[in-house]
């Protein structure tokens, strides 16, 4: 397998092309005096906003018709004083607003002032709109000389009643402001070189503490930028060195004591301008004041994030810049960004002019959309509205499309779902007057349009809305399964009961046989297996479309396979590198086309795989990145009920715990000691994890929400790994090692371990058992990892029953299990596992004779636990709700249940009769027989005569 070290941009081969002075928008009269925190230039849709000449007002400049504008542009009504900054809300193209040195702030929507409002005592330095949320304005003033101060506004009430619901004080003055994305936190660069951040929703009172603060790295008294990497916990600042170099730096907002990267540019006096491109992972460095514009690695998950990848000469030099919206890109040429700089133009006399540079990534044809380089984007269309957010309500970012045959119904999708369920109110519902000659309007209108408020809902209410207003993603084509069955999807079915074992007084599965599937199932030429790969995880995961294998090389390789395509394997497949040893990887069993790997680096990773063919260059966008305060992560869990809950065991000195995590927040932590941790399992309800220590030899069962112990006892007597498995939501297995290198199977009472129900000792060996369990039929299957055998036990009555062993020509190296629906019913399959070795990734079945296999064996195949659906929403889990289990039916359309099949008719058989039928079928085979060597016999006469006669023709 070739060795790939690093993970590549896949833009980086992007073209920036400065287009016939006939594309550019020429004769402008401008003023590019701005704020050291401004762009200098803005943008929505269909529109350009520069500063007019008279420094109080805003042009609007038509992106559709370039060439000679500056005569044509109309100007938006002007504000009091002389504008700092100006921006465009990125939820809603409609909206501009715009900051004066007088502390004044204006709102437009389609080119007419809404109203203005005084922000600020000072002149106001920066305003912009929050990039998901409606309604919520920010604002920054240096009032004093050492001290700055950033203000939140509701905007929805309007000017009248407009009210700060939130301020900080900014210790050494502010320069620029930036709004996460995701809605939770506030970045504010100073002029003392650092950038702080604040959470805007803990406190609402003047004197508002940081919750952290980067380190001095850039240098005091010159201008500094911050800019949020897009929906990623991780920050963009640019600022000087202290002889004047610019420099740009990416912080993790997890540990702010040093950058993750940096980058220095040449020395200038004047700020660089950061700009960054959310789907392309692409942080553009616009140099004002020079003629530079440089484009650099931005994904935080590269092996050399900040690495320059191209730059592009301007013949002006820049005085502002911004980047249009991915909506108005030409996709289907391959144009993946588009930068609007601000210059002064070449020729003495004409003005300044914007100059569009495209960004194009060469393609062998663009006759097909390409999905791969246009993945979809933020639509204009709120997350969430201003109430949602202050309740601290669940967000998800609203996307849509790039595709131009599913673009407009994408969008037209998520603004009837945003009108139907945010309900906030509209700007152009209430005509405006503005008080002449005043800076603040007498009347107030809000400014979210054409819908109603939701300020006086409940939170519950609020909530709800949240959750409901984000329409689904675009439809892709589903890979299909590896092995095609009977079982089809049927409406779920809420039980009441819990996950529960079948009360049973007898052995059912007493002929329980494993078998192979044929080589033309298997995955063959499987090489550079990573054969240490660590006991306390399996090698090998299943997912519903892909297959993930741990292989070795440097930086933690592991191969993803797809699981429709058995065969042969390339030697150069894809390969997934972590950028450190692996100790463990997971599915998500939601997303089937998430896998998350955890390092030695302390590093979650969670990767999007693409639904298209795996090959060796294929690559793996970092969907999520949590970095822990642990030395390392052991072993990764995904919640088996609620969606983006995330199980990690992880240790840091002497210290072990399993922390759980909520999207990229630390909820809850458990089982912190110093004895060491084996393994750990969710609950099937996912309210408990139970774990076993390693010094100490304990099993404990904990309340993760609480964080208590529930129960705890005694378990295997021996310090070498064991690994544990819920069955159902009463039962605990363990499979590890007694004295003497015994190995042996628990089964404890989930709320009494003071002794194992039942125990029963399998042999003497080296190898780890791992076990799988079966809930629908209580069977315990146990993968003797480095032995060819794989055991199985039936729990009957709280007793253990062997049953037959399936045994392979390979030795196994590690087994990973299918869900119940994935197995092929109509042949009484009770299970269908992967089983890797060496060489080959083996599928194989468990399946039982029945007397009549033509039905279809309701006694043995009851209603089954989804898992491949959430049961419960995350917020309600995470406020202490217990999930009842979702059912669904196994049954084949084309099959009857053996409970409503016609009783079988016995007929019975004396020996008279049996004699007589045996005489008759033995004539018949004689008669058949018989017939059969006088056919044979005529055509080999009929033959030799017709060659006889062919002879003698001639």
């Amino acid at each position: 397998m070739p060795f790939k070290p690093v993970r590549f941009n896949k833009y980086r081969n992007a073209i920036a092309t400065v287009p016939a002075r006939e594309a550019w928008y020429s004769e402008l009269s401008v003023d590019t005096g701005v704020a050291a925190g401004a762009n200098g230039l803005a943008m929505d849709g269909a529109t350009l906003y520069a500063k007019a000449s008279c420094g109080n007002a805003l042009q609007a400049i038509d992106l559709a018709h370039p060439g000679q504008v500056g005569a044509n542009t109309p100007l938006l009504p002007a504000l009091p004083g002389r504008i700092l900054d100006f921006n465009s809300a990125t939820h809603d193209e409609s909206l501009v607003i715009a900051s004066d040195d007088l502390g004044n702030v204006g709102l437009w929507r389609d080119q007419s002032l809404v109203y203005t409002f005084s922000a600020h005592s000072s002149a106001c330095i920066s305003a912009c709109f929050h990039p998901t949320v409606a309604n919520v304005v920010a604002t920054a003033a240096n009032p004093g000389s050492s001290n700055g101060e950033v203000r939140l506004w509701n905007a929805s009430a309007g000017s009248g009643e407009t009210v700060a619901f939130w301020s900080a004080a900014i210790p050494g003055g502010v320069d620029s402001i930036s709004l996460q994305s995701g809605g939770q936190l506030l970045a504010a660069s100073t002029r003392d070189g650092v950038c702080s951040l604040y959470d805007p929703r803990l406190s609402a009172s003047s004197d508002t503490k940081p919750v952290g603060s980067t380190s001095a790295f850039h240098a005091s008294g010159r201008p500094t930028r911050a800019l949020w990497a897009g929906e990623l916990p991780f920050l963009l600042t640019t600022g000087q060195t202290k002889t004047r170099e610019r420099s740009a730096a990416m912080w993790d907002q997890r540990n702010l004591s040093q950058p993750l990267s940096s980058i220095r540019l040449q020395p200038s006096g004047k700020p660089l301008v950061p700009l960054y491109d959310d789907d392309t992972r692409l942080a553009y460095l616009v140099e004002t004041g020079d003629n530079v514009i440089r484009w650099v690695d931005g994904d935080p998950s590269s092996a050399a994030p900040l690495s320059e990848l191209g730059s592009v000469l301007l013949p002006s030099p820049v005085r502002g810049c911004a980047l249009l919206s991915k909506r108005q890109l030409h996709v289907m040429r391959g144009e993946v960004a588009r930068i609007h700089a601000l210059v002064d133009n070449t020729t003495a006399g004409q003005g300044a002019a914007i100059i569009p540079i495209s960004h194009v990534v060469p393609r062998r044809t663009y006759l097909d959309f390409h999905a791969d380089l246009f993945p979809d984007t933020k639509a204009p269309v709120p997350a969430q509205s201003f109430a949602q957010w202050m309740a601290k309500a669940p967000m998800k970012i609203p996307k849509m499309s790039l595709d131009p045959s599913k673009s407009a119904e994408s969008l037209a999708s998520l603004r009837r779902s945003y009108a139907s369920t945010i309900n906030a109110c509209g700007l152009d519902d209430v005509p405006v007057p503005l008080a002449t000659g005043s800076a603040v309007a007498s009347n107030s209108v809000p400014l979210d349009a054409n819908v109603e408020s939701i300020c006086d809902r409940s939170p519950e209410m609020q909530t709800s809305l949240a959750q409901e207003n984000i329409a689904p993603e675009a439809s892709k084509t589903p890979i299909p399964a590896a092995v095609v069955t009977d079982v089809v999807d049927v409406p779920h079915v809420v039980a009441n009961s819990c996950w529960a074992l079948p009360q049973i007084a007898h052995a059912r599965f007493k002929y329980l046989e494993g078998y192979s599937y044929p080589p033309s199932e298997h995955f063959t030429n499987i090489s550079n297996v990573n054969l240490r790969f660590s006991q306390l995880s399996s090698p090998v995961k299943v997912g519903r479309k892909f297959i993930a294998i741990s292989c070795n090389g440097a930086g933690g390789q592991i191969a993803v396979l797809r699981r429709d395509l058995p065969g042969r394997v390339s030697d150069s497949h894809a390969t997934l590198i972590h950028g450190a040893d692996v100790m463990d990887f997971q599915f998500d069993p939601f997303n089937p086309n998430i896998v998350a790997t955890a390092g030695i680096d302390g590093r979650l990773q969670l990767w999007r795989i693409p639904d298209t063919q795996l090959e060796g260059d294929t690559l793996f966008e970092l969907e999520k990145y949590i970095h822990t305060t642990a030395d390392r992560i052991h072993q990764i869990r995904f919640h088996p009920c609620a969606k983006g809950v995330i199980a990690v065991l992880v240790s840091e000195l002497d210290e072990f715990s399993v922390y759980i995590y909520s999207g990229l927040l630390l909820r809850f932590i458990v089982g912190k000691s110093q004895d060491g941790i084996h393994s750990f399992e969710w609950s099937p309800d996912g309210s408990r994890i139970a774990l076993t220590t390693r010094r100490s030899k304990q099993l404990h069962v904990y309340d993760v929400r609480n964080q208590e112990t529930l129960a705890k006892g005694p378990a295997m007597n021996s310090i070498r790994p064991s690994r544990i498995a819920w069955l159902g939501t009463s039962r605990i297995c363990l499979a590890g090692f007694g004295s003497g290198s015994r190995r042996q199977l628990h089964v404890y009472d989930a709320e009494n371990l003071s002794e194992p129900l039942a125990s029963v000792t399998i042999d003497v060996g080296p190898g780890v058992l791992v076990p799988f369990t079966d809930v629908d039929c209580s069977i315990i299957y146990l993968d003797d990892r480095g032995s060819r055998l794989t055991h199985a036990f039936e729990l009957v009555d709280d007793r253990l029953v062997v049953l037959p062993k399936y045994e392979s020509s390979q030795p196994s190296l590690g087994m990973d299990s299918l869900p119940k629906r994935d197995a092929d019913i109509s042949q009484c399959e009770l299970l269908r596992v992967y089983r890797l070795n060496s060489q080959s990734l083996g599928l194989v079945g468990f399946r039982v004779p029945r007397k009549r296999p033509t039905y279809f064996q309701d006694d043995i195949f009851p209603d089954t636990v989804d898992v491949n659906s959430p049961s419960v929403d995350t917020i309600d889990w995470l406020d202490g709700a217990t999930p009842a289990p979702r059912l669904i039916n196994l049954c084949p359309p084309d099959m009857t249940p053996l409970s409503e099949a016609p009783p079988e008719v016995v007929c019975k058989r004396t020996f008279a009769i049996a004699s007589e039928e045996k005489n008759d079928n033995t004539k018949e085979a004689i008669n058949v027989m018989l017939s059969r060597v006088d056919v044979g016999s005529d055509e080999e006469n009929n033959g030799r005569a017709s060659d006889s006669g062919s002879d003698w023709g001639d």
